[in-house]
């Protein structure tokens, strides 16, 4: 479904992303670990237009999104939920989710969503009133992704969405990104530093330093690598 092809990219004149190369099938969960600055949100940057690429391409269905832009993206069936958030901190939770189908029109669909979006996190049903700021972290999280679920997306774009979360509201948020995919089809490509909670819920896996993709697996088997296992899950 979605396809990256020798990639290159960066700001400026400084390289970031050398030759990467990352296939997503439809239906998978897909996770890119790697250290703090290896280039795994510039890789999702790149996805999305905000970082221009250098030379290679991306595909959609087959189809280049070289140069598209992001609201076009959209209507393309992709969502991305940045990192740290970025929610509407003065809007409501019901607010930041209407913000989350804003080019849409079917409105009974929008509705089914918003349904579901609180069968997900019922805690946001009980905060619909209350502004995006006043939210814990962990709870503006879950608004950042059911605010790109109510675009309807196949394909899902999640960049560190356990950075600064205790442990148990990051096995619920885990849990709950392998149920929207379950449930729903939707193409999950996640990229993580936190790697065995990222390999856990994966279907496949690309290992990243400096930029460059250096291993690629089945996600059971990365699990089992002695380098990962070393580099990146503390064992």
């Amino acid at each position: 479904m979605l396809k990256l092809i020798d990639v290159e990219a960066g700001y400026g004149a400084i390289p970031v992303l050398h030759r990467v190369s990352i296939e997503v099938g439809k239906g998978e969960i897909i996770s890119l670990i790697g250290a703090n600055g290896a280039g795994k949100t510039t890789t999702l940057m790149a996805i999305c237009g905000v970082v221009p690429l250098r030379s290679g391409d991306i595909l959609l269905d087959g189809q280049s999104i070289r140069g598209v832009p992001g609201n076009r993206l959209v209507d393309m069936g992709v969502s991305q939920v940045p990192e740290g958030r970025l929610i509407f901190p003065e809007l409501t939770v019901a607010e930041n989710l209407d913000m989350g189908a804003f080019l849409r029109k079917d409105r009974q669909g929008i509705r089914d969503d918003l349904d579901h979006v609180f069968e997900l996190f019922p805690i946001l049903a009980d905060r619909r009133h209350q502004q995006g700021g006043t939210l814990s972290g962990g709870e503006q999280q879950m608004l950042a992704i059911s605010r790109a679920i109510m675009a309807r997306p196949r394909v899902l774009l999640l960049d560190e969405p356990s950075l600064g979360l205790a442990p148990l509201v990051i096995r619920q948020i885990f849990g709950i990104i392998q149920k929207i995919n379950r449930e729903r089809g939707t193409t999950i490509f996640l990229v993580e530093q936190n790697a065995h909670q990222a390999l856990k819920i994966a279907h496949r896996g690309y290992v990243m330093e400096n930029g460059a993709i250096t291993l690629t697996d089945t996600a059971a088997r990365l699990l089992e690598n002695e380098g990962v296992k070393k580099a990146y899950l503390g064992i």
